[in-house]
């Protein structure tokens, strides 16, 4: 009998080639190796802010980049650094993918970033509780109500066209790659 072994994939952002250049450039004006050191922070206003800085390589570095703490770099994980005019920014590649339900009003949009960190049911009325981007978005296209958990968002409308499901995606886009703690402006409040 012979047993195959699945290497575990080691989840980590690309790093353009211009990434690489600039760090390379930095280990030669500092006369030492040099990687990107990666944390993210929470704004005041909730949005989460990845910053990026060079570090001297140690022995343990195995990557040209070090995160904070494995939960930044699995948030991370999907996405890529690029440089551009004198900075290095973090693309995000947010994926959605709007699925079919067994209720034609319920739409199910499943994503590779997360929406929500636990379950979270609202109907109309409560939509102001949400970040304001998620809130203008679903009074304008008229959504019924919501339920989203992990990277599930699941929403009720009475009509979806190609148009409102354009611009649906778009907010969602948005609020993702913002990197929120929470999509309710007061995160105590998740279910």
């Amino acid at each position: 009998m012979t047993l195959f072994f699945k290497k575990k994939k080691n989840l980590s952002p690309g790093l353009s080639k211009e990434v690489l250049q600039r760090i390379q450039e930095e280990s030669q004006v500092l006369g030492k190796e040099q990687i990107l050191f990666v944390r993210m922070v929470e704004k005041q206003n909730g949005i989460g802010e990845v910053q990026v800085s060079f570090l001297d390589r140690n022995q343990s570095d195995t990557e040209s980049l070090r995160f904070e703490n494995e939960v930044i770099k699995r948030t991370l994980s999907k996405g890529e650094f690029q440089y551009e005019k004198g900075n290095v920014y973090f693309y995000p590649n947010v994926d959605l993918e709007w699925k079919l339900t067994p209720n034609q009003n319920i739409h199910r949009i499943q994503s590779n970033y997360e929406f929500s960190k636990g379950k979270l049911i609202l109907e109309k009325k409560d939509f102001k509780k949400l970040r304001p981007i998620l809130t203008e978005c679903f009074l304008k296209e008229e959504v019924i109500s919501l339920y989203m958990d992990g990277n599930i968002c699941q929403l009720e409308l009475e009509t979806l066209d190609k148009e409102k499901e354009i611009r649906i995606s778009d907010a969602l886009l948005t609020y993702v790659s913002r990197f929120y703690s929470s999509p309710l402006i007061e995160p105590h409040r998740l279910q």
